[in-house]
C-alpha cells in the first residue's frame, strides 16, 4: 500500500511540475502583404495547449517556461517552429512561398507536417475545383496529380469517372482506389439500374472541398487495411475559422458544344452518301443502272431530304451554378454553411443534371477538454439519360448512322417515328419528346464527431458516421413505336437504397521523448466497424395510356414486382506508430487487421502492415548553407494491403429462385462459392525523393515504385455437366512499376508580377506475372497472358486494300510478312494496350496585379482505343443502308493502282473486310487544354472603401483544344479506361463567364 502511495504521489508531482506554466502572447500575419492571420493553430510543444488565433490574428497561450516552443500551423501555409526563451510577446509572420515541402496535409486518420510524411501523399488545393463546369470531383482531379489516372466514361453530365491510381491492379475485381470523405470510408461508382451511366460522387458539390490527399503508397495508405491496394483518395470538406463571418457568393453561366469532332468521323451529307451508294449498288450488280436506281430509290434517294443528323440530335449546351456560404466563428465555436445550384445540358438532346446542395459544419469546445462537432453534406440530383452503345435508341448512333435522305418530321409537323422509314433506327428526336429515363438521387453524408483531451499528449476521438443514398429511376417507353409497341408501351420504376454507417474510435498520444523535445513519438490506436445496405425494389408493366404527360403513369399489365437486398460489413483494428527525431528523422509503422463479410469464413480476417522512413538532408549540420538547394527530403516505404472490391457474396454457395416448377416456387444452384476465398494481396515498394531549389521557388517530388499484386481473384473453369461453369479462387499475380515526376516552381516573382508553374507526369509498366495453368484469358478484343499487359489488345492485323483488286488484305501473323485476302487464314496478335504508357498535366498561372490567366492541359500517350462499331459505318457496303463516314468516303479504292487502307465499295460487301481488325484501332495520344481562366481582382483599395473583402470576374473555357496525335482517328481521343469507343455521349467544350463575391 505505501509503494502505491508514493507511486500516486510521484505521478502527481510529475503532473503538478509539467503544469507551471507561463502565459505569452502574440500576433500571426502573413508575410507577404502583413495582413492579420485568423484561425491559425498555434501549439506549446511542452505543456500541451492548443490555441486558435483570433480575427485580428492575436493569441494567447500558456507554455512550460523558456524551454517550450510554440508550433505555428495553418493549411497553404508551411508550419513554423519559434522557440520561446525570454520572450513574452511574439509576431510570426507565415509564409506560402515556401509551404510545398513543410504544409499541413491530411492524412491516414488525421493530419501531418508534410516534411515528416514518410509516404507518398498528393495534395490538392480546394481551391483548384471552385467553379469549374464539371459535375463531380473526381473529374476535377484529371492531371492534377502524378500517377493518378482520371477518366469519363461518357460525356453525360453526371456520368460515372474511372480512376486508377498507379496502374491496374486487378483482373475480375474493382481496380477503383477507396474514397474517404471526412474520415468515412464512402460507397462509390455507379448504383444505378436502369441508368445509362451514373455517378456517386456526382452528389457532392466540389465547392464545398476544402482540399483532397491522394495516398498511393504503403505508408500512406496502408492503415486502411483490406481496401487500400489501388491507393485512397481522402476528401475534406470545408469547415470554419474563428474570426469574422465571411459570406462568399459566386455565379457562374456557360455555353458548350461537342469538344472534339474529327473530319474523318463525319457522317456523309445527301451527295456524298447518294455517290457512295450508287457506286457501291453499281460495283455489286455489274453495272445494272437500273437495279441501282431502283436500290436508291427504296433507300428514299428523290424524296428531297437532306437531314444532317449529327447537327439535328446536338444542339449547344448550357451550364448554370450558384453557390453561396458563410463560415466563421470565435475561440469556442466555428461553423460553415453553404447552399449550391448546379445544372448542364449536355451537347446531346435528352441529356441534362440538375443537383441542389447544402453543407453544415459546426464544431464547438464544450471545455478545455472536450470538443464536439457535427457535419451534414446533402444533396438531390435529377439526371436524364438518352441510351448509349449500338442501341435502337440511342441518339449518337442515330446521328452517325441514319441516311440523309430520312427526316425526322413528317409534312405537318409531326415527328415521323413509321418503321418503314427509320428501319430499326428509331427517330431520336421522337424518342426524346415521348420516352424517357430519369435518375433522382438523394444523398445525405455526415458525422457525429467527439474529442476528449485526456491528459497532456493524449486524446481520445469518436465518430460516427453516416453515407446514404436513395435512389429513384422511373422510365417510359411510348405505345406508339418503339421497343414496346407490339405490348402497347412500357413503364418501370425502381427504387433503390443504401445506407452505409461507420464508427471509428482512436486514441492519439504525442509524448517528447527527451527533455528537450528532440525526440518526438505518435501513437494511434483505433477501431473502426463499418456496415453497409442496399435495398432494391422493381416494378414494371406494360400497355400504358396514351397520355405522356403523366409522370406515373399506370400500366394494364405488370410484369414485374421483386425486391432483393444486400449488405457487406467491416470490423477492423488498426494502429500506426511515427517517431521523428528533430525533424531530420522519421521512422513510421502502421499495424491493420480486418475482417470482412464478403470473404470465406475460413479467411475472413486478415493482417496489413507498412513501414516507412524519410531523412529530411537539408536539417543535417554538413548540408551547404546555399540558398540553390533549399530543401532535400529521402524516403522509402514498403508494405501490404489488400483488395475487397469483389461481390458481397461472391465465397457462398448460392440457390436462385425463378425456376418454377408446376406452379410451385423453384430453385436451383447459381453459384459454386469458395469458402477459401480471401482478399487480393497488393505489396507496394516506394522510394522518393523531394527537392526544393531557390528557397523553395522550385519543388520537385519523384517516385519510383514496385507495386506486386498476388491472389488474384479469378473463376476458375468447371466442367458444365456440373451445371455451372466456373468458380471463384485466389490465383495469379500481376506487377505495376512505374516513375513519377511532379514539378512546382515559380520562375518568376516580383512586386506585381508573378509566374507559377505546374507539371506532373507518370510512366507505367503493368504485366502479368502468374495465371492459373498459365492459360490465356482471351475476351476480344483483349487478351490476358502472362508476361503481357493485362489490358493487352488482341485482333486481326490489317493490310489494307489490294491495290489491284481492291479486295481486303491481312496479315497472317505478327510477324507482318504474308499477306492473305481470307480471314479465315489469320491468326490474332498482340497489337498493343489500352493502357497509356505516360500520362499528366501541366498547369500554368500568370498573375500581373489583379488581373491572372492560368491554363491547365492534360495528356496521355502510347494507349490504343477502338472503335468498336466501326464495322457499320466503315463497312466497305456490308451495311449499305446505313450512313457511312468521311475516312470510307474519301479512301475507298476505286481503280487499279490506287493506295488505299480502305477497300473497294460494294453494297452487300461479303468480304468480311469489315472484321474487327487494328483497322479499327487508333493511337490514343492527346494533348487537351483542359481549363483555361482569365480573371480580374479588383484592388484591395477599391474593396476597403465599398466593405468587401473581394470581387472577381472571369471567364474561363474548359476543354478549348484537344490536339489528336493519330490524324485518322474518327472520334475523341478521350475514352474510358478499356480504351472502347462505344457511341458514348459526346464530350463537350465549354466557355462560362462569372462573377465572385466576397464580404
Amino acid at each position: 500500500m505505501r509503494k502505491f502511495f508514493i507511486l500516486i504521489c510521484g505521478f502527481i508531482l510529475y503532473y503538478s511540475s509539467s503544469f507551471a506554466q507561463a502565459t505569452i502572447k502574440g500576433k500571426v500575419t502573413d508575410n507577404k502583404d502583413g495582413s492579420p492571420l485568423g484561425g491559425v493553430t498555434v501549439r506549446a510543444k511542452q505543456s500541451g495547449s492548443t490555441v486558435v488565433t483570433k480575427e485580428d490574428g492575436s493569441f494567447e497561450i500558456h507554455v512550460k517556461g523558456k524551454q517550450d516552443v510554440l508550433v505555428f500551423s495553418y493549411i497553404g501555409y508551411a508550419t513554423e517552429e519559434v522557440n520561446v526563451g525570454t520572450k513574452n510577446n511574439f509576431v510570426v509572420a507565415l509564409s506560402t512561398e515556401e509551404k510545398k515541402l513543410q504544409e499541413v496535409v491530411v492524412v491516414a486518420y488525421g493530419s501531418q507536417d508534410k516534411s515528416k510524411v514518410t509516404g507518398s501523399v498528393a495534395k490538392v488545393d480546394g481551391k483548384e475545383f471552385e467553379n469549374i463546369p464539371l459535375v463531380s470531383v473526381d473529374q476535377m482531379l484529371q492531371g492534377k496529380v502524378a500517377g493518378l489516372q482520371s477518366v469519363a466514361s461518357s460525356g453525360q453530365p453526371g456520368a460515372l469517372q474511372e480512376i486508377r491510381i498507379r496502374g491496374t491492379g486487378s483482373i475480375n475485381a474493382s481496380s477503383e482506389p477507396l474514397f474517404v470523405i471526412d474520415g468515412i470510408p464512402a460507397n462509390t461508382g455507379d448504383f444505378s439500374r436502369n441508368t445509362t451511366t451514373a455517378n456517386a460522387l456526382a452528389g457532392i458539390n466540389p465547392n464545398d472541398i476544402e482540399s483532397i490527399s491522394v495516398l498511393k503508397d504503403a505508408s500512406a495508405a496502408s492503415l486502411y487495411g483490406a481496401r487500400a491496394a489501388n491507393g485512397v483518395v481522402l476528401i475534406t470538406t470545408r469547415k470554419g475559422r474563428a474570426g469574422k463571418a465571411k459570406i462568399s457568393v459566386d455565379a457562374e453561366f456557360g455555353y458548350s458544344d461537342p469538344s472534339y469532332l474529327n473530319n474523318l468521323g463525319k457522317p456523309l451529307n445527301r451527295d456524298q452518301y447518294t455517290e457512295l451508294t450508287t457506286e457501291g449498288l453499281l460495283n455489286a450488280t455489274g453495272g445494272d443502272t437500273a437495279t441501282t436506281n431502283s436500290y436508291l430509290d427504296a433507300l428514299g434517294a428523290n424524296n428531297g431530304h437532306n437531314t444532317d443528323w449529327l447537327n439535328t440530335v446536338t444542339h449547344q449546351g448550357k451550364t448554370t451554378q450558384f453557390n453561396a456560404s458563410v463560415s466563421g466563428g470565435d475561440q469556442r465555436t466555428t461553423f460553415y454553411m453553404s447552399g449550391g445550384y448546379f445544372k448542364q445540358e449536355a451537347v446531346v438532346i435528352a441529356s441534362d443534371f440538375t443537383r441542389y446542395s447544402g453543407d453544415i459544419n459546426v464544431r464547438h469546445k464544450l471545455s478545455d477538454k472536450i470538443t464536439v462537432g457535427v457535419s451534414l453534406n446533402g444533396s438531390y440530383t435529377d439526371q436524364t439519360t438518352p441510351t448509349q452503345s449500338a442501341n435502337f435508341r440511342s441518339p449518337v448512333l442515330a446521328a452517325y448512322y441514319l441516311r440523309p435522305y430520312q427526316h425526322p418530321l413528317n409534312p405537318d409537323g409531326s415527328y415521323d417515328y413509321s418503321t418503314a422509314d427509320f428501319e430499326q433506327i428509331y427517330n431520336p428526336l421522337a424518342i426524346a419528346h415521348y420516352d424517357w429515363t430519369k435518375l433522382k438521387t438523394t444523398k445525405l453524408i455526415g458525422a457525429l464527431t467527439g474529442e476528449y483531451n485526456i491528459l497532456k499528449g493524449l486524446k481520445f476521438i469518436t465518430r460516427y458516421g453516416v453515407d446514404y443514398m436513395s435512389l429513384e429511376e422511373p422510365s417510359y417507353y411510348n405505345p406508339y413505336f418503339g421497343d414496346y409497341v407490339t405490348v402497347g408501351g412500357n413503364f418501370t420504376n425502381y427504387y433503390t437504397r443504401v445506407f452505409n454507417w461507420v464508427w471509428t474510435n482512436t486514441l492519439d498520444y504525442t509524448r517528447d521523448i527527451d527533455k528537450n523535445g528532440n525526440l518526438t513519438a505518435n501513437l494511434k490506436v483505433g477501431y473502426e466497424s463499418q456496415k453497409s445496405n442496399e435495398y432494391a425494389i422493381s416494378a414494371s408493366g406494360n400497355g400504358v395510356p396514351e397520355l405522356t404527360t403523366l409522370s406515373l403513369p399506370p400500366t394494364s399489365n405488370p410484369i414485374i414486382a421483386s425486391g432483393a437486398g444486400s449488405d457487406y460489413s467491416f470490423a477492423s483494428l488498426f494502429s500506426n506508430l511515427q517517431f521523428n527525431y528533430k525533424n531530420k528523422y522519421s521512422i513510421s509503422g502502421s499495424l491493420r487487421r480486418d475482417g470482412s463479410s464478403r470473404f470465406g469464413v475460413d479467411n475472413r480476417y486478415g493482417t496489413f502492415w507498412s513501414v516507412g522512413a524519410a531523412w529530411n538532408i537539408d536539417k543535417e549540420d554538413f548540408f551547404p548553407t546555399t540558398d540553390y538547394v533549399s530543401a532535400l527530403k529521402l524516403r522509402a516505404s514498403y508494405g501490404t494491403n489488400g483488395n475487397a472490391n469483389i461481390g458481397n457474396y461472391s465465397w457462398q454457395t448460392l440457390y436462385a429462385y425463378g425456376n418454377d416448377y408446376n406452379k410451385l416456387p423453384g430453385s436451383t444452384p447459381s453459384q459454386v462459392g469458395n469458402p477459401n476465398l480471401t482478399w487480393e494481396q497488393n505489396k507496394p515498394l516506394d522510394i522518393g525523393i523531394e527537392l526544393g531549389i531557390l528557397k523553395n521557388r522550385v519543388n520537385i517530388e519523384a517516385d519510383y515504385y514496385i507495386r506486386k499484386t498476388t491472389q488474384l481473384l479469378q473463376n476458375v473453369p468447371l466442367s458444365l455437366t456440373s451445371g455451372l461453369g466456373s468458380y471463384p479462387d485466389n490465383i495469379g499475380s500481376l506487377e505495376n512499376r512505374g516513375l513519377e515526376l511532379t514539378i512546382n516552381a515559380t520562375p518568376i516573382l516580383s512586386k506585381s508580377f508573378r509566374w507559377d508553374l505546374s507539371f506532373n507526369i507518370a510512366f507505367n509498366t503493368n504485366k502479368v506475372t502468374e495465371l492459373k495453368n498459365d492459360a490465356d484469358i482471351i475476351s476480344i478484343p483483349y487478351i490476358i497472358r502472362k508476361g503481357q499487359d493485362v489490358q493487352s489488345i488482341y485482333t486481326y492485323i490489317w493490310a489494307g486494300a489490294d491495290p489491284q483488286s481492291g479486295g481486303p488484305l491481312w496479315y497472317t501473323d505478327s510477324t507482318r510478312k504474308t499477306t492473305t485476302g481470307d480471314v479465315t487464314k489469320v491468326n490474332n496478335a498482340i497489337i498493343g494496350s489500352a493502357s497509356p504508357k505516360g500520362f499528366g498535366g501541366l498547369t500554368t498561372t500568370f498573375t500581373y496585379k489583379g488581373l491572372s490567366l492560368t491554363a491547365q492541359f492534360n495528356y496521355q500517350y502510347g494507349n490504343m482505343l477502338v472503335n468498336q462499331w466501326g464495322f457499320l459505318n466503315e463497312s466497305d457496303g456490308a451495311f449499305f443502308s446505313l450512313n457511312q463516314d468521311e475516312k470510307e468516303y474519301q479512301r475507298r479504292w476505286q481503280k487499279a493502282g490506287d493506295k488505299t487502307d480502305v477497300p473497294q465499295y460494294i453494297a452487300g460487301n461479303q468480304t468480311q473486310s469489315n472484321t474487327l481488325s487494328t483497322r479499327y484501332f487508333y493511337k490514343g495520344d492527346y494533348i487537351r487544354l483542359r481549363n483555361v481562366t482569365l480573371a480580374y481582382q479588383f484592388p484591395r483599395s477599391m474593396m476597403n472603401k465599398i466593405k468587401m473583402d473581394n470581387i472577381q470576374i472571369y471567364v474561363r473555357g474548359t476543354n478549348l483544344w484537344t490536339k489528336a496525335f493519330d490524324k485518322n482517328i474518327t472520334f475523341d481521343p478521350e475514352q474510358p479506361i478499356n480504351g472502347l469507343n462505344d457511341l458514348q455521349i459526346l464530350f463537350q467544350k465549354t466557355v462560362s463567364f462569372g462573377l465572385n463575391l466576397n464580404f
